[in-house]
């Protein structure tokens, strides 16, 4: 799962502003508005793995 989070910290997401994302094995496999849903389509995907979920924050977002 480490490296998932170092893909999440690494890659440009601007294209993802604003939805949850699931990633899994350093790709991108679901996005969307719907968290079940990309979960679902990541568990779908990749039934085995257990992907990093989480939202692309708004540029205007501070993190901490």
């Amino acid at each position: 799962m480490n490296n998932n989070y170092n893909f999440f910290m690494e890659t440009d997401l601007s294209s993802y502003i604003g939805k949850w994302i699931a990633i899994c094995n350093n790709e991108i496999v679901a996005s969307g508005k719907d968290v079940k849903k990309v979960h679902k389509e990541a568990k779908t995907k990749f039934p085995k793995k257990r992907p990093l979920i989480t939202r692309v924050p708004d540029k205007e977002t501070m993190i901490f």
